[in-house]
């Protein structure tokens, strides 16, 4: 009996082992994963001369870039709420956003700001669209055929022949936004690749808006080559060179090269007329300013003319600014400590004056800087001072807006005349970035 109960008890205790591991315990779901969600979210800030207030921008196109590689990775259009989702891979991204109405982000000649996108969780990015209303009524969209991204497509207007940029995302679609009614001709340029034929578009007040396609195919394209020398040292040093739209200054896809010796050579350029600048990126050096600013049309280039041109550059040490500004490693603005921020930087040798320069978001200037004849546009700062605040003269053209941000760059010139004479230096192209802070709020 003792038996009997025993392999009873052991056969009870199986069943209920056995059930405890029943079909429906197996073929029931674990908790869901969270997926890598990027959330952008499109505001427009309207009425800025009345009564500020911001609006969700429907129809934004937002493309997404992975900041490694500088390659578009998906695009879509913001929906009624002025909103987009994209599943993507944890990295860093950067954002470009343009709508109809609005200047688009980042400014053109303004480099984007990248962000992190987090493992299994749900990243948000705002974006504050400026309203502006002197921006044309139109806009032309259209399709890369077949599709290639980071295609750089350029609305030429053919009355005045000022040009509008859009970039192609992954799928081909591109949008250009804010055009003034007329007649255009579009281009489209990258690396390696040449339009197949000619596109036009024509936006009128009935129909201002219009679709077009664009043929592009496999191209070896022109070469351009030569040397970069130093001026402040005898040292070979790494420096970058792009070819840039010479209108909208958009850098060229896939027209930027970094050399660890004093030759540079790009190939596989698209016709066109181009802008050669070298030591882009935060590395120490900068173009010569005084070569730029006695030979504008220098830089300039038109390919398949120009091919196998050999262009020399001079390249020398930047003036270093101290405050505010992003480290040269990011292009994250710095916050500034005040709504009217004092500028410092270090002491340029040679240097008897300097000239300050600030620029909105928008590429505009609001202070300082110098005209196509040299005459500065604020009192003279001698090589005595090494900091000066915002609109110290009262020549600004615009305060500073609090939560925006802008740009600042410095000039060394050596000499004391009131106006340019020969510019030494300058600060970096992709330095300078601040944000000016919001008031603090009262508790």
């Amino acid at each position: 009996m003792k038996k009997l109960s025993l392999v009873l008890m052991l056969a009870t205790m199986a069943a209920i082992y056995i059930a405890g591991c029943s079909d429906d315990d197996k073929d029931k779901p674990s908790a869901p994963v969270p997926d890598t969600i990027l959330k952008v979210i499109v505001k427009g800030k309207v009425n800025m001369d009345t009564v500020p207030d911001t609006i969700d921008v429907s129809n934004s196109n937002v493309v997404v870039y992975d900041a490694e590689t500088n390659q578009s990775v998906i695009r879509d259009l913001t929906n009624s709420e002025g909103a987009c989702y994209f599943e993507l891979e944890e990295g860093n991204y950067y954002l470009e956003v343009t709508a109809q109405g609005f200047d688009p982000s980042p400014a053109p000649n303004v480099t984007a700001i990248p962000f992190f996108v987090t493992y299994q969780d749900t990243t948000a990015q705002v974006r504050f669209l400026n309203e502006n209303p002197l921006a044309g009524a139109g806009y032309i969209e259209g399709k890369i055929e077949p599709a290639v991204n980071n295609i750089l497509v350029i609305a030429e207007n053919t009355a005045d022949l000022s040009r509008y940029s859009g970039v192609s995302g992954p799928d081909g679609y591109f949008v250009v936004y804010n055009l003034p009614l007329g007649n255009y001709n579009i281009e489209a340029f990258k690396a390696g690749y040449k339009q197949s034929a000619a596109v036009s578009s024509t936006i009128n007040a009935g129909t201002p808006s219009d679709s077009v396609a664009v043929l592009v195919e496999k191209y070896a394209g022109s070469s351009l080559s030569g040397s970069i020398s130093f001026l402040a040292t005898s040292d070979s040093l790494d420096v970058d060179v792009v070819l840039r739209d010479p209108v909208t200054k958009a850098v060229i896809p896939g027209l930027r090269t970094r050399e660890l010796s004093s030759n540079y050579s790009l190939d596989s350029i698209p016709d066109g007329e181009f802008l050669a600048w070298a030591s882009f990126e935060n590395d120490g050096y900068v173009l010569d300013p005084d070569w730029i600013f006695k030979n504008p049309e220098g830089l300039n280039l038109t390919f398949p003319a120009d091919n196998d041109t050999t262009l020399n550059f001079s390249v020398t040490g930047s003036v270093k600014i101290v405050s505010p500004t992003n480290p040269a490693d990011s292009i994250y603005a710095f916050m500034a400590d005040y709504a009217t921020p004092t500028f410092s930087w270090e002491a340029y040798s040679s240097a008897k004056e300097y000239i300050i320069e600030v620029k909105d978001i928008n590429g505009n200037i609001v202070w300082g800087g110098f005209d196509t004849s040299g005459v500065v546009r604020h009192q003279q700062i001698l090589k005595e001072n090494l900091s000066i605040q915002y609109n110290y003269d009262g020549s600004a053209v615009a305060n500073l807006v609090p939560g925006e941000i802008y740009q600042w760059k410095i000039y060394a010139d050596d000499d004391t005349a009131l106006n340019v004479q020969t510019l030494i230096s300058s600060s970096e192209d992709l330095r300078g970035l601040f944000q000016v802070p919001l008031p603090a709020v009262k508790k």
